[in-house]
């Protein structure tokens, strides 16, 4: 059995390293505080008391020494209460040099040597009974035993200071330690963060990327095309799930499109029948007709041709979505493009008094594909202008150069009631229609579907924005064949025709 790691138990490690370095950074942080701190007592407990009782064993060995000559020299017995009162603190301060001085656990070493070997010898000297009263004319020791004490004392304190500053060099070694792994702890906290952001962007973010690709490639042309999410079993079953929806779709839009196709090429057939005989009935070649009955006849013809022209629709799509069609491709006029696609749309254009507003295109290159598809581009995207323009309201054509020269951009823009932002990603799929314009307007939703099939079929794209103050704009690309690609564009502004009502 194969174990899978998921992306729960990829997180879960990456929190686990993450907070087993923090632990580890923080511990070694608080052992090098520790040391710091029990080096820092040492300084501040121990030997500073250690030089604070050097000075007052060497004040009263000094004393005992001046007021035993004192008492030699001018007999009086208050001088040998003064050395028995120094003797008695100098023996005392000597004891507690020698108890601070001895080794303790975390503070080996120490002083001790120096204030043993003073207090020997002062033991030893004491031990001579050496006499303090006033008949008494003897030194109590010789000057070299006083001078001899006096340099074990200094040694003691050169020795204290030594170890002070030992002392503080060990603090400033550990507080270059606890830095330096406090550093190390930070850096290690930095690569497994950039770690973490590449897995989750691997793991999660780029396969997240790939399904929302997928699923607007659905949401725009139904195709079906099989993905692969790698970063756990998670988005295994997610693309499994995708996948089986995605062949649905692409199965249920393929029968439909085909059902659609075959049903208007039956219709088709009988419809024109039908249709010459209403032109046979209204010619009177079958006998003469009243007015009323060639008033009827006249509607009936009007809406075969409505119908015809749906069916033709539906045709074009069938016809697009075949990937395999030949294309006899080459360099179509732009501007007679743009023209003969208005005046198909005079009638209309008439009737509303609009105004037709064509920037640069006497200066417009040529574009590259097929008549037929380009002028399908033009008719339906300036048609849907003009007829969600207001009365006396405005269409304007415009172009620029983009991706390099080797496409051109072209600009419908209108001043009619603009597409909702929630539906402005829905508009260009077949057979959807805004809702507002489900009720009063005729139409199957099938033309922005045919401009972007053919769009998209010469490697150009199509996006509507609506205008700040009224209506929409729709831009979209075509390609610009080789020979035209250096021409440079324009300025729109210089060259503008327009066609009033």
């Amino acid at each position: 059995m194969v174990f899978k790691i998921g992306i729960k138990q990829k997180l879960a490690l990456i929190f686990f390293l993450f907070f087993l370095i923090f632990s580890g950074t923080v511990s070694i942080l608080l052992v090098n505080v520790q040391e710091m701190v029990q080096t820092t007592e040492r300084i501040v407990s121990k030997n500073k008391k250690i030089a604070e009782i050097a000075e007052v064993v060497l004040a009263n060995l000094l004393d005992m020494d001046a007021n035993h000559k004192k008492l030699i020299l001018l007999k009086k017995g208050r001088y040998s209460e003064y050395f028995e009162d120094s003797m008695i603190a100098f023996e005392s301060a000597l004891a507690q040099a020698v108890q601070l001085s001895s080794p303790s656990p975390g503070f080996p070493g120490g002083n001790r040597s120096f204030w043993s070997e003073l207090q020997y010898s002062y033991q030893r000297h004491k031990e001579g009974r050496w006499d303090t009263g006033t008949d008494s004319g003897q030194q109590w020791v010789s000057e070299q035993v006083v001078t001899f004490w006096i340099d074990s004392i200094n040694r003691a304190k050169l020795q204290n200071q030594q170890e002070v500053q030992t002392a503080l060099q060990e603090l400033n070694e550990g507080s270059r330690i606890s830095a330096r792994n406090g550093l190390i702890g930070f850096i290690i906290s930095i690569l497994l963060g950039i770690c973490a952001i590449w897995f989750i962007s691997r793991s999660i973010l780029l396969p997240l990327k790939t399904l929302s690709s997928g699923l607007k490639r659905i949401s725009f042309d139904k195709q079906h095309r099989p993905i692969a999410l790698r970063g756990g079993e998670e988005f295994t079953e997610l693309a499994d799930v995708y996948n089986d929806m995605s062949r649905q779709l692409h199965e249920e839009e393929t029968l439909r499109s085909e059902f659609i196709a075959t049903l208007s090429h039956e219709i088709r057939t009988p419809l024109s029948s039908i249709h010459e005989s209403v032109n046979m009935i209204v010619e009177e070649v079958l006998g003469t007709i009243n007015d009323k009955q060639r008033k009827f006849l006249e509607i009936a013809g009007l809406e075969l041709r409505r119908i015809n022209k749906l069916l033709n629709y539906l045709l074009n799509v069938s016809v697009l979505e075949d990937d395999h069609r030949d294309k006899n491709s080459g360099v179509v006029d732009t501007k007679q493009l743009v023209l003969s696609s208005a005046e198909l749309f005079y009638p209309l254009i008439k009737t509303k008094n609009l105004k037709l507003k064509f920037l640069g295109l006497h200066d417009c290159p040529g574009v590259f594909g097929v008549k037929e598809e380009m002028q399908q581009v033009f008719v339906n995207i300036i048609g849907n202008a003009v007829k969600y323009s207001p009365e006396n309201g405005m269409v304007t054509v415009s172009w620029a150069k983009e991706k390099g020269n080797r496409y051109l951009l072209f600009h419908v823009a209108d001043a009619g009631p603009g597409i909702p932002e929630d539906e402005q990603s829905l508009i260009f799929t077949k057979y959807y229609r805004t809702k507002d314009a489900r009720g009063h307007l005729d139409g199957v939703g099938l033309g922005l579907a045919i401009a972007r099939r053919i769009i998209n079929s010469y490697g150009g794209t199509i996006r509507v924005v609506n205008n700040p103050d009224a209506g929409c704009t729709f831009s979209f690309t075509l390609p610009i064949p080789a020979k035209t690609g250096k021409t440079l564009p324009p300025n729109p502004e210089e060259n503008a025709c327009a066609m009033d009502s």
